[in-house]
């Protein structure tokens, strides 16, 4: 049970901890885009493509475990209701941030497959890689991460420009939950207290 669900307090906004991964992820998602147009821009020829293809497998895979991190964040601290004027809104928001870890969970285990197929026949670790797709597959799924990646930016760009929205023209404080200035993280973890503003899981009540 969430520490939220336990005392019956909603917090007004995130948990320091939920505000670093949230940019850190943020990050990391400009840093696949980066590696990624690197590597296209150098081509396959060239011999810096698969190390900056390999770097942009390795910050999709840690993409995914912030995401998670966050996820468990959420779930110990609570979080704020989702910005809007309406139950319309409301349920946009909802949808927007289900789909935003939905789509990272997949990019990460199609990923995962690619980069395995990518390895078939080679030696890593002492261990030798097997063929694990054929080349319709392969392919198949090559062209399904790359179109859920590019849903995954539209969607994350919609996000992005829904908040602002919320925060400049409809009087929502969508952005400034997520400001961060005197951010405190190492207090909230290492000296947890109730707080006016979020909760904290060791003080949680019966």
């Amino acid at each position: 049970m969430s520490n939220q669900a336990a005392t019956g307090l909603e917090p007004s906004r995130y948990h320091p901890l939920s505000i670093l991964l949230h940019w850190l992820t943020v990050l990391l998602v400009l840093g696949i885009l980066l590696s990624l147009g690197l590597a296209h821009w150098l081509g396959r020829g060239h011999a810096g493509f698969a190390p900056w293809m390999q770097t942009h497998s390795l910050l999709g895979q840690a993409t995914f475990v912030v995401s998670m991190l966050r996820l468990l964040v959420l779930n110990f601290y609570g979080a704020p209701p989702p910005c809007g004027v309406d139950e319309a809104q409301l349920l946009v928001a909802k949808i927007m941030h289900a789909l935003l870890y939905g789509l990272i969970g997949f990019l990460a285990c199609s990923g995962i497959l690619l980069s395995i197929a990518y390895l078939a026949g080679q030696t890593v670790w002492g261990f030798a890689i097997p063929m694990t797709l054929n080349p319709a597959a392969m392919g198949l799924i090559r062209q399904l991460h790359g179109l859920v990646a590019m849903g995954f930016i539209f969607i994350a760009f919609a996000h992005g420009l829904y908040a602002t929205a919320m925060h400049y023209f409809a009087g929502q404080v969508a952005l400034r939950r997520l400001a961060v200035r005197d951010l405190s993280v190492v207090d909230a973890i290492v000296a947890p207290q109730i707080d006016v503003h979020y909760i904290q899981l060791e003080q949680e009540q019966a």
